[in-house]
């Protein structure tokens, strides 16, 4: 308890910042760092045992590929060695070389020699102990080669023997290692004559093939210390052949049995050693290490700049709090729980500077206020009055041509009066299909007055259509410009068509003429602003009637009102609107 307490007090005693390194220390350091070295010795294990396999691979690879370049020679050892036509041809004593050599031809012809002596990297050689025949194609005495290495190798073992030997020569450049394969021809046969078979295997060649491809390990392969082969620095067939340097540092051996000898594969890695991680491993490890140090490391930084950056704005605003006005927090980042913390310091200061504004300042204003609060009442006032007097006025010209059974002239001024009602009635922007039509009808009956016999007009409105709310005097705003720009310049008589219905999902509004009609560029410039309606083409002061309509339609129909015109000069023009049912007004 008393460590524990010791432990609260200095944690509590240090800064916000020294607090993030202990916690990245303890917390992230230290944790990492572990599961690091568990991660790069569980690499390093992996890796071990892998490259292990792989140079077990390679050692068992070259095993093979020796056994299988020395079966062929091997077989045309086994096959000569049981051959009868040779053992009669060397076990006879001939008169003289004239009856060796008409033997030797007739043996030629009856008998495979050909292709023995076509054997590509191999040379085959008989020797015998048979002083009567002669040297020359591929027999020989046997006399003059009793005292070379190879043939008292082959005296001291039985079967097919493998040598290694260097032929000297003269001259270096005649030098050169050889492979021997070689055996006894020990048939039982009466007269026998000693007789011993050697095949020379080209050595190059044979290096050649054993290491062609597959094997990327630096290779040595040697009969106990002396070093037949290796694939490091060239084939060395015209060299002596060396003892193996013990100094080599190998990561692999393997021993092998071929034909009575035990020979040893070392085997090293020829880039990195098999202790050491290959490149893809390293890449890891020091990704891993990387990440786990700069990372966190960037991330306290963060932190710091986020926590203990903004802790110290707030105290420092928190030590002026002794003065007349508190300063706000100007720029605040982020929405995390210190970022609602100023937040919430910066509506403390608009209530407590208010305070003071409403203790020092607000008398004054509010004496102000109240000024220009009577001035505009007053100003109220006298807008509503003009209105009552125009009403007043033409409710008086009404009865006034009643009285002189001017009925017609009444009915205009009671039209036109129920129109500027409408037009000055602006409590509302939003009226049902049912009254806008009482209001078109009204624009219609005055227009007919004007017209005469040149307008005639038709209104078909669904019942189900008459509680749509739609912009006031929307529909109206298109009936106008049917009469204005439509029948007025036409001499010859025409329609005004007022079609409004429902489908599944729209209410459809038609407003047809038969007037003049108009261009293709005029219907498309007239369309570019009906679905482009805003406030800068109302500005721009042309066709703002019908702009502002669609406008205000598009404004309550959250943009899903949708709008065409068909027209045709001479003939007519009919504009389609259509806005979405159940819309929320």
């Amino acid at each position: 308890m008393k460590l524990r307490k010791k432990l609260n007090n200095y944690i509590l005693g240090l800064s916000l910042k020294k607090k993030m390194m202990l916690l990245f220390v303890f917390c992230v350091l230290i944790p990492l760092f572990v599961t690091d070295s568990i991660v790069f010795y569980n690499l390093y294990k992996v890796n071990k045992i892998t490259k292990e396999q792989e140079l077990r691979s390679d050692a068992e690879a070259i095993k093979y590929r020796l056994i299988d370049g020395l079966n062929y020679p091997s077989k045309i050892i086994q096959n000569i060695y049981k051959n009868s036509e040779i053992e009669d041809l060397l076990n006879r004593e001939y008169y003289d070389p004239l009856d060796y050599y008409i033997s030797y031809m007739d043996f030629k012809q009856n008998s495979i020699y050909d292709s023995w002596l076509g054997l590509g990297n191999e040379t085959l050689e008989v020797y015998a102990d048979n002083d009567t025949i002669l040297n020359g194609g591929m027999f020989y005495k046997l006399a003059p080669v009793r005292d070379e290495a190879w043939f008292k190798k082959l005296d001291e073992r039985e079967g097919i023997v493998l040598s290694f030997e260097f032929s000297k020569a003269p001259t270096e450049a005649y030098s050169e290692r050889k492979i021997l394969l070689m055996r006894k021809m020990e048939m039982a046969r009466k007269n026998r004559v000693e007789k011993v078979l050697k095949l020379t295997i080209n050595y190059k060649a044979f290096q050649n093939s054993l290491f062609n491809e597959g094997i990327e390990s630096d290779v040595y392969i040697c009969q106990g210390d002396k070093l037949v082969m290796t694939n490091v620095g060239g084939t060395h067939y015209r060299e002596a052949y060396k003892f193996f340097d013990k100094k080599i540092r190998y990561d692999y051996k393997y021993d092998m049995n071929l034909y009575g000898d035990t020979y040893t594969i070392y085997l090293k890695r020829s880039n990195l050693g098999i202790w050491m991680l290959d490149l893809k491993s390293t890449i890891i490890v020091l990704i891993l290490l990387i990440g786990s140090i700069l990372l966190p490391l960037y991330m306290i930084k963060r932190l710091d700049y986020s926590v203990t950056r903004r802790i110290g704005v707030l105290d420092n605003l928190f030590e002026d709090a002794k003065s007349e006005r508190l300063t706000k927090i100007s720029d605040i980042e982020g929405t995390d729980e210190i970022s609602s913390l100023m937040t919430n310091y910066n509506v403390m200061a608009d209530r407590m500077n208010d305070l003071i504004q409403t203790v020092y300042v607000d008398k004054l204003k509010r004496q102000e206020m109240d000024i220009a609060r009577q001035n505009a009442e007053l100003l109220a006032l006298h807008s509503q009055i003009n209105p009552h007097f125009l009403f007043n006025a033409l409710e008086s010209i009404r009865m006034h041509s009643l009285l002189k059974d001017e009925e017609e002239t009444a009915e205009m001024v009671e039209h036109l009066a129920m129109m500027q009602r409408v037009n000055v009635d602006w409590q509302s922007d939003i009226v049902s299909v049912e009254k806008e039509m009482k209001f078109i009808e009204a624009y219609l009956k005055l227009q007919k007055y004007r017209f005469g016999d040149r307008l005639s007009y038709s209104v078909d409105v669904s019942p189900s259509c008459y509680d749509v709310m739609v912009p006031k005097l929307f529909i109206v705003t298109f009936v106008e410009n049917a009469c204005v720009h439509g029948i007025e310049s036409k001499t010859e008589p025409g329609w005004i068509f007022v079609r409004i219905y429902d489908t599944e999902d729209e209410v459809i509004f038609e407003i047809e003429d038969t007037g003049i009609g108009m261009d293709e560029e005029m219907k498309e410039n007239l369309l570019f602003k009906m679905n482009n309606a805003s406030l800068e083409l109302i500005k721009m002061g042309r066709s703002v009637g019908m702009t502002n309509a669609c406008l205000r339609l598009k404004m309550i129909t959250e943009d899903k009102a949708r709008f065409d015109l068909e027209t045709e000069p001479g003939v007519g023009t009919i504009v389609f609107v259509a806005i979405p049912k159940n819309l929320d007004n």
